[in-house]
């Protein structure tokens, strides 16, 4: 079972909280209930049938003062769900690259992968100040499935966060697949970018830091 069956199954709200769940990492009932829609009860219903099909975990988070607070986030099983299934594929291709021809290749082929991406998308990121760059690029990569929010903070800062990697299994192997994206991403921001957690590293989401002063 995949995210894409859940939905042709017509259980779009268990999908949605599923969705929810990646995006935010933890989150109670009521804000589950609040983000979604619905009420509380049908939250603590659909959270339940996750449970028994070991997608849904409970955290305790305990509290100075009062009882503690039960959170909600997605098991390690759940992963498989937003999984791209081309991953297998595109390792055995990269292995036989790597197997033929050595490592520097594989860079290489990282490198011509984000030149590509480069050339179709960066004339669309002309004339264009910092935060409309980062959002074109939230659009660009929200496109993509790495479910993206950005946040603006008060020292100028803007944090770009991705809660899905759709070439997670890729990453992991080959850490190349990580730098092109933080490459691309200096490339199209033009101004300093710093990495701060990442999935492949074994981060619940995939961090950058974007300062706004000039390259």
């Amino acid at each position: 079972m995949n995210i894409q069956s859940l939905h042709q199954e017509d259980r779009s709200t268990r999908r949605a909280l599923l969705i929810l769940l990646k995006k935010r990492g933890k989150i109670s009932i009521q804000e589950a209930a609040e983000q979604l829609g619905i009420s509380g009860v049908a939250v603590r219903r659909h959270i339940h049938e996750l449970q028994k099909d070991q997608y849904v975990q409970t955290n305790i988070q305990r509290q100075s003062a009062g009882r503690p607070a039960y959170l909600y986030s997605l098991t390690e099983k759940a992963g498989a769900l937003f999984a791209n299934g081309y991953d297998a594929l595109v390792n055995d291709l990269i292995d036989e690259v790597k197997d033929k021809f050595g490592v520097g290749q594989v860079s290489r082929l990282f490198d011509r992968r984000k030149e590509k991406w480069l050339r179709k998308h960066e004339n669309s990121f002309q004339g264009l100040d910092l935060e409309n760059r980062v959002e074109r690029l939230a659009r660009l990569q929200e496109q993509e499935g790495y479910m993206v929010k950005v946040e603006k903070r008060g020292d100028g800062t803007i944090v770009f966060e991705e809660a899905n990697c759709p070439i997670y299994q890729v990453a992991v192997r080959y850490r190349q697949a990580c730098q092109c994206e933080l490459s691309l991403f200096q490339a199209l921001l033009a101004v300093p970018v710093v990495r701060t957690e990442c999935m492949a590293e074994g981060g619940r989401k995939c961090q950058y830091r974007i300062n706004s002063g000039q390259a």
